[in-house]
């Protein structure tokens, strides 16, 4: 009888830790699958460089991106200025201002399985402006009736400028080293299309009537920094 009673408290026990075990497994949350997107999503900042040199480069995409990282894309207004100015002794002297504003998209169409590698295509659409201003100083000389010379200078400035629309579309791919921050490079095309050009100068101004276009091949290096979780 103190066997079969041992045997039977022993069973019983087993079934009440079994049973306890049970129902702390039930009660534990299921672990949800894991993460494998990649990288944070939120306000994103990326910064580009071209790497081509040259004046047909000035204007071909925008300096850097404002906008948002998602999951599987991003949109960002992106904008550039750049000027260039150049001088001839002290009478005469050139500037150019290119500025230009363009929304684009990157939309990805592979990543790797842990989602750190994308691959993406990249296209957008703006509007820019360019100004040329050229300063000169002229001289102007009389003889007077004692038969001395008399001389004036005066300086004359001129000027530019041409509206335009920039159009990008591109293939490229970015590798998040951390969750915020990755390092992608492209390759696409660029191309420009005048919209209007207007001259200046002390005389009046003019809109001569006219059109032109840009197209080129183009490189790009690129630094992405999300903020977000």
């Amino acid at each position: 009888m103190k066997r079969g009673n041992i045997l039977g408290g022993a069973l019983a026990l087993g079934l009440l830790t079994f049973a306890g075990w049970a129902s702390a497994d039930e009660g534990a949350p299921a672990p949800g699958p894991a993460s494998s997107d990649g990288h944070a999503s939120g306000l994103m900042v990326q910064g580009r460089m071209q790497t081509q040199g040259g004046l047909l480069s000035l204007g071909g995409g925008p300096g850097f991106l404002l906008g948002y990282q998602g999951p599987s894309f991003a949109v960002g207004l992106g904008l550039s200025l750049n000027r260039i100015g150049a001088s001839a002794g002290a009478d005469a002297s050139a500037s150019v201002v290119l500025f230009q504003i363009m929304p684009t998209a990157l939309i990805d169409v592979w990543h790797s399985a842990d989602g750190r590698a994308r691959a993406n295509l990249i296209g957008g659409i703006g509007y820019g402006h360019a100004s040329l201003n050229v300063t000169a100083t002229t001289q102007s000389c009389v003889l007077d009736s004692a038969g001395n010379q008399n001389c004036t200078n005066r300086p004359q400035d001129q000027t530019a400028g041409v509206g335009f629309v920039p159009v990008m579309l591109g293939f490229g791919g970015d590798y998040f080293l951390a969750r915020n921050f990755a390092l992608g490079a492209e390759i696409g095309l660029q191309a420009a299309f005048t919209t209007g050009l207007q001259t200046s100068s002390a005389s009046g101004s003019t809109s001569p009537t006219g059109s032109g276009n840009l197209q080129l091949a183009y490189g790009a290096l690129r630094a992405t920094f999300v903020l977000g979780d």
